[in-house]
């Protein structure tokens, strides 16, 4: 019902440029008693469109929440300018006011007012608003209940807040004082903070809405569940399917094409009525049914139910389907403007196009489809035009009957069962009990989830389903409809507007009417507040888009279809409220003055196209109220069915009580918590915490911090050496104990995170790490007094500083291991983007593009060892070279002061020492001559000092300043720790590199294929190329090897020995091909070559050359269709299309998986038009050998014709090995194999080359269904059930060439005259139908032959029989028919069975 759901309550009277003023109406019917009431006029200037906008918007009270007004509070008071804003709602237990305000502290506390004193309390009581220039002159003015403390209030404006669902006043808006020095408010103030009382009735309302549903969770969980009416009907969203994927173009395209076994193509109706000459399947969106007559739309009824292939698939017959749609028009009021059967035929309309259109038929049944399609048109069925809500305040004779629930759409389904209670307009009599008992609870439910009181309710059901990833398909059924009915705005703009017209007058109709009665205008019925865009904006925002948005979750396609449109008609009207066009003949005249103008100049700038506003409703459940439902909307009595209300049964008091819908009882109940044990969480704490570590050290800031602290170990103290000086130590010394830090927590932290550390990289980070203990001075000094003692003379002091430095040199090659290992890092990194650059090469075959780049167990163990042997032999090396350099060389000055030493008196060799050595600091003689170069001293740090002991006087010394020389050779070793590190990372490279390329690449490229065809064993593989011709390696012939092997597996076992493979290729132990069998659900198809053994004996060994060829054919439209050959039989091949649900199923869209059945179908009918095509044996294997047919046979096999017999069938079996370990076949073992097999021997009975059973023919979509027929209803041998089958055209299975047989038969069925005369009748309307040249006609005609032989009425099925074989002579399954029931003299024979519907039995195997 879609003006049940009206969008706002209350409209805002805003005066246009065309008028000059109009009174602020009452919003009830009560007259008003206070002061300062507006009734003066507004000037359109006065308001601001900008304030206007924020306050219409939705995000307006994005912000309300229930125990805190503050911030919605201080943004009205923003809007309007006011010092302060209150916002006070009623509380109906303790009869007051309470309000939300923080203290001094910041905390909020409640505040409270009486009810029935002050002038808060007495605009609660009345309708308008307050505007008091002066305040404290008011008469309703309490000082001690309206002042504020520390406040002085001169100008008040309030405006009552009312839940307009009941017109009961349920809050205040209060504003307070003028920011802008002003007086008072003036009238556009006014204006706006009545639009602020209205945006926060419904935000109230709202979050009441949310409480009640939030404190009913469980119950809403089992409501839903309880609409679940059976497994059947519940739709499983996987994490693969994921919601509906778009709509696959399917292999079996609809159209106007031919239409099953008939060969015919769209001629007029036999109705003589114009049809339209679009196909129904391209009447999309902008079908416009208000330029469509009566007669053509129940055409297009027609169409959509034969699209759907629902006719065939339900038996309806056309006469019937015809009778009900006639009483369905008679049922609509042609003087609603609105609700009239235009709208039950749009809604039709529409929700064939979601079924099509937007993928919803991907997860829809036929019976879904038909109870969607019957409920779409019988919806609105005796609707007057006048909603609920005027029905129970009129206490109408519908409002009595219904007690008031749902008023008119209970009627409307009334309505509906007493037109199928006529048998001539029953469409549903061919239904069995039960099905027509869900048939009718189905409907009940989809009429009764159109009331607007069910919206919201609807939306949290299906958003539930959707958060549970389970949902029910009468479910989705229900919002499909819901969301047609109110789909109005989403159409193209002219028909949207159409449809808006025709709401407002419908409107206005109800308006006058309750005028006429004295009751209160209802929310947008008021002629005297005309403001069409005002409507139409707040009824998208409200109601349709959220709707929309939520099936759009589902059904990704509807946000192209619909929601676009959506937004550009949101925009449209948006612009019309910009302009001020409020009034339809207004924005009538503007479209006629824009035509042929640009119309998107023609907004303004400044309006955007809805999508801004409608953020808020993007969540639309439990966000967003909805305008015009009730309040009680997720409320009913407890007595009422669910099923029938569809709605949860939530009461406004939180009782402890039973609810009788429910079966429980609502009370706070502890659920029982799982034990966890303490080992368990310490476990899982304790990997949450290794997880958190590691990645913090694999992250690039620490590697690159480790990096820098690396790049300073190994230079930083040469540069400082080289280019330092004495202040620059202490800088030094507290660096190094920074990066000595961060070392330790580095191997601190992969002792904790990384396997393995502890065997090799821990001992050579540790020795690296402590190496740099020795280059702190401090910890150095320490180290020397503590070791070495104070009593150490000068001598000992010396050779420990020489011993110190060979140990510092040592140290800082060491290090260069820590760079090694960021070097390679940097390695890997470059692997991975040099291998992330070779799979975009085309030159690339598919595997290796596939290869993702992870570390292979031998390729990690041969990096480390050769990583290892690099780093061992090269710092060995230079830890040997340094620690055994010698200098050969003498020095001067020690030889010097060993001469000085022997003759310690001597003034000649002093002088002429120092005057050799000019950087001499120190010198001592031991005799009394001291030197010393205080300042020079000073100046130079230990490490530039050599002192230097005569070897013949230990008391003779000298110190040299030899910082040029330490600088020297500071720079040198720089320069050699930079070579050396070079060496390390190139070494280190190409030895990784080489052995990448030639062993470990390879070697993972084999593991991966061996990993993927363990997870996928029907993965298809690349063969490897071989590009070097006679030089390849033995890798690359494993690498073909493998390649080969796996496809031989995958081609010899096939899909059913898929888990044998996975099994056996990830399992390390021994070979075991007998694994458990494993239930699958699948399509089979069980193919067959006609007179085989004729062939064979003609064509000797060539024979293998045709079964083959014929296996070629038939496996490459299997596979293509996402399907799997199995078993080659000689003459016989079993296909198999696996479902998903099964491992290693196809992949399909959808829950039902329509397109794979369509696909299969597809497949089966190339297979036998290809071979058909063939013609005879000799030009079958014209290229493959035909010339070596044996001369004896020759003539006969040209005449013989190749062809081939499928049968379809759709159920479970079991797949696995069949077999010993000797051997195995792997297939598949199930009832419902054979009972693909007895199809196909079937079709030689009925002359057939396809026959299909109703498992397969129900998953079939509903455009493929329209092109097949029913074909008889049998019993096979051994079987038990009775099965009905249908026939798919395929090849040239039918043709106007008459049977052998023809006019035997034509003579066997005609009819005397007696028969003539008891069905003369009934014969002239077969005749009809067999003149006409509408398909429709005739597949109406053949359903009633196929109904009658069924039905056991032999003789109307002989007289139709009759009249479709001169027709049709060539029809083999219309004689197949008449031979059947010829067997038996045209009487159905009684063999004792209970069946109501005649069954055959097929004897042969």
């Amino acid at each position: 019902m879609a003006n049940q759901i009206n969008p706002r309550d209350e409209e805002v009277a805003i005066v246009t440029k065309s008028r000059r003023s109009s009174s602020i109406s009452s919003l009830t019917s009560s007259s008003s008693t206070l002061k300062g009431i507006l009734s003066s006029k507004i000037r359109l200037s006065a308001l601001n469109y900008d304030t206007f906008d924020l306050l219409l918007s939705p995000s307006f009270t994005s912000s309300f929440e229930e125990r805190d007004f503050s911030k919605i509070t201080t943004k009205a008071a923003a809007l309007l300018g006011a010092e302060k804003c209150f916002l006070f709602i009623r509380d109906t237990k303790e009869q007051k006011l309470h309000t939300y305000l923080k203290d001094e502290a910041g905390k909020i506390v409640i505040a409270k007012k009486p009810i029935d004193r002050g002038i808060t309390g007495a605009v609660l009581s009345d309708s308008t608003g307050c505007n008091l220039r002066r305040a404290s002159q008011s008469d309703l003015w309490l000082e001690e209940l309206d002042e504020l403390p520390n406040f002085v209030t001169t100008c008040y404006l309030a405006w009552p807040i009312h839940d307009f669902t009941d017109g009961k006043s349920i809050g205040v808006v209060e504003f307070r004082n003028k920011e802008n020095g002003s007086s008072s408010f003036n009238e556009a103030d006014s204006q706006f903070a009545r639009i602020i009382a209205l945006q926060l009735g419904h935000a109230i309302v709202n979050s009441k809405q949310k409480e009640l549903i939030a404190d009913h969770s469980e119950a809403i969980h089992h409501t839903y569940e309880a609409k679940n009416f059976d497994k059947g009907e519940t739709i499983n969203i996987t994490s693969d399917t994921g919601v509906a994927e778009k709509q696959s173009s399917l292999i079996v395209k609809s159209g106007g094409g031919t239409r099953g076994a008939f060969m015919l193509s769209k001629h007029p109706s036999v109705f003589n009525v114009r049809r339209s000459s679009v196909a129904v399947n391209d009447r999309a969106w902008d079908y416009d049914v208000f330029q469509q007559s009566e007669q053509e739309l129940i055409h297009h009824a027609i169409d959509i139910f034969d699209e759907r292939g629902l006719f065939s698939r339900y038996s309806i017959p056309m006469s019937t389907f015809c009778n009900f749609l006639t009483e369905i028009k008679k049922g609509y009021n042609s003087e609603a403007p609105y609700h009239n059967s235009y709208h039950a035929f749009d809604v039709l309309h529409v929700s064939y196009l979601i079924m099509t259109k937007c993928g919803a038929d991907e997860y829809l049944e036929s019976f879904n489809v038909l109870s969607i399609l019957v409920a779409a048109l019988a919806h609105d069925l005796g609707h007057d035009g006048y909603n609920n809500a005027f029905h129970q305040n009129t206490n109408s004779d519908h409002a009595v009957t219904y007690n008031g629930i749902s008023i008119l759409e209970n009627y409307s389904a009334a309505y509906l069962f007493r037109i199928l209670r006529k048998k001539e307009c029953n469409i549903f009599a061919r239904l069995s009990n039960e099905e027509m008992t869900k048939m009718r609870s189905r409907l009940i439910d989809l009429i009764l989830d159109t009331d607007a009181k069910n919206h919201y309710m609807l939306m949290t059901r299906f958003k539930h389903g959707m958060e549970m990833k389970k949902l029910s398909r009468g479910l989705l059924s229900s919002l499909i409809l819901h969301v047609s009915d109110v789909s109005n705005p989403t159409r193209p703009g002219t028909i949207a507007r159409k449809w808006a017209y025709s709401v407002q007058t419908e409107f206005f109709r109800q308006g006058d009417k309750e005028i006429e009665l004295g009751l209160p205008r209802s929310p947008f019925m008021d002629r005297s507040h005309e403001n069409l865009p005002r409507m139409q904006v707040a009824f998208i925002d409200a109601v349709v888009h959220p709707v929309f948005r939520l099936l759009a979750d589902f059904l990704p396609l509807v946000e192209d279809h619909c929601i676009k449109p959506l937004q550009l008609n949101r925009a449209f009207y948006q612009s019309m409220l910009h302009r001020g066009i409020l009034k339809t003949e207004d924005v009538v005249n503007f479209i006629e003055k824009s035509k042929g103008k640009d119309v998107s100049f023609m907004l303004p700038s400044d309006c955007n196209d809805g999508e801004n506003d409608s953020v808020g409703h993007k969540d639309a459940v439990g966000e967003t109220h909805i305008p015009g439902i009730p309040s009680d909307a997720t409320q009913s009595s407890s007595d009422i069915d669910v099923r029938r209300t569809s709605v949860i049964s939530l009461n406004n008091s939180l009782r402890k009580e039973a609810d009788p819908e429910l079966g429980r009882v609502f009370e706070d109940e502890s659920t029982p918590m799982r034990r966890i044990s303490l080992q368990s969480t310490v476990l899982k704490s304790s990997n949450i915490v290794c997880t958190a570590l590691k990645r913090c050290l694999d992250s690039h800031l620490f590697q690159a911090l480790t990096f820098a602290c690396t790049m300073f170990a190994l230079f930083a103290f040469d540069f400082n050496l080289a280019f330092g000086n004495k202040k620059t130590d202490g800088i030094m010394d507290f660096a190094t104990l920074a990066a000595f830090s961060i070392f330790v927590i580095e191997i601190c932290l992969s002792l904790l995170c990384t396997k393995g550390y502890l065997k090799f990289f821990f001992w050579l980070d540790f020795i690296a790490t402590i190496s740099l203990y020795f280059e702190i001075s401090f910890f150095l000094e320490s180290f020397e007094n503590t070791e070495m003692g104070m009593s150490l003379n000068e001598l000992a002091l010396a050779r420990a500083g020489r011993a110190a430095k060979v140990g510092a040199r040592a140290g800082r090659l060491l290090r260069l291991i820590r760079l090694l290992k960021i070097f390679k890092f940097a390695t890997w990194t470059l692997k991975r983007v040099i291998k992330g650059t070779t799979q975009n090469d085309s030159t690339k075959d598919e595997l290796e593009k596939d290869l993702t780049f992870s570390m292979s167990i031998i390729g990690r163990r041969m990096t480390e060892s050769i990583t290892k042997k690099v780093i061992l032999a090269v710092v060995l090396m230079l830890v040997v070279f340094s620690a055994t350099s010698i200098d050969l060389i003498p020095d001067a000055r020690q030889i010097q002061l060993d001469s000085v030493g022997m003759y310690p008196n001597s003034t000649v060799l002093r002088e002429s020492y120092f005057d050799s050595h000019d950087n001499i600091v120190a010198f001592s003689d031991g005799a009394g001559y001291d030197f010393l170069d205080g300042a020079r001293r000073d100046s130079l740090r230990d490490v530039d000092i050599l002192t230097l002991f005569s070897e013949t006087d230990d008391a003779v010394t000298a110190s040299f300043d030899v910082s040029q020389d330490t600088a020297t050779q500071a720079i040198l070793s720089i320069i050699i720790t930079a070579f050396v590190s070079i060496l390390l990372a190139s070494m280190g490279l190409l030895f990784s590199r080489d052995a990448y390329q030639l062993v470990i690449h390879p070697i993972e490229k084999m593991k991966h294929t061996v990993q993927q065809l363990s997870e996928n064993p029907l993965l298809h593989l690349e063969r490897v190329k071989n590009n070097r011709g006679n030089d390849s390696s033995e890798t690359d012939v494993l690498e073909q090897a493998i390649t080969k092997m796996a496809a031989l597996l995958q081609v010899g076992f096939g899909s059913a020995g898929a888990e044998i493979i996975a099994k056996n290729l990830s399992d390390m132990g021994e070979l075991n091909p007998m694994i458990p069998g494993v239930r699958v659900n699948a399509i089979f198809g069980f193919a067959d070559i006609r007179n085989f053994t004729f062939a064979t004996e003609g064509l000797q060994q060539d024979v293998m050359i045709f079964v083959n060829k014929i296996a070629a054919i038939t496996h490459k439209h299997v596979v293509n269709s996402g399907g799997h050959p199995n078993k080659n039989i000689g003459d016989a091949f079993l296909l198999v299309w696996k479902l998903k649900g099964g491992k290693n199923g196809t992949k399909s869209s959808g829950d039902l998986q329509k397109d794979l059945y369509d696909s299969a179908l597809a497949a089966c009918q190339r297979v036998i038009r290809d071979i058909q095509n063939a013609g005879n044996l000799a030009s079958f294997l014209d290229d493959d050998g035909g010339g070596n047919i044996s001369t004896a046979w020759a003539s006969s096999l040209k005449s013989y014709n190749v062809a081939i017999g499928v049968g379809l069938h759709k159920g479970w079996a079991i797949e696995g090995a069949i077999g010993s370990k000797l051997k195995i076949d792997a297939s598949y073992l199930s009832p419902h194999v054979n009972i693909a097999s007895r199809l196909e021997a079937a079709t030689k009975q009925y002359r057939v080359p396809l026959l299909m059973s109703e498992a397969f023919f129900t998953g079939l979509s509903g455009h493929v269904q329209s092109t097949c027929r029913r074909v008889d209803r049998v019993m096979f041998k051994g079987s038990t059930d009775p099965i009905q089958i249908y026939h798919a055209p395929g090849g040239s299975d039918w043709s106007n060439n008459p049977v052998n047989n023809h006019e035997e038969l034509v003579e066997m069925t005609a009819w005397d005259e007696d028969t003539e005369n008891d069905y003369r009748g009934l014969i002239r309307d077969a005749q009809s139908k067999i003149d006409s040249d509408n398909e429709i006609s005739h597949r109406d005609l053949y359903d009633s032959m196929m109904n009658a032989y069924l039905d056991k009425d032999w003789t109307m099925c002989k007289i139709y029989s009759h009249l479709w074989i001169k027709k049709w002579p060539g029809d083999r399954i219309v004689v197949a028919l008449i031979e059947e029931i010829s067997r038996h003299n045209f009487i159905c024979p009684n063999f004792g069975s209970s069946e109501v519907t005649y069954v055959r039995k097929l004897t042969e195997k």
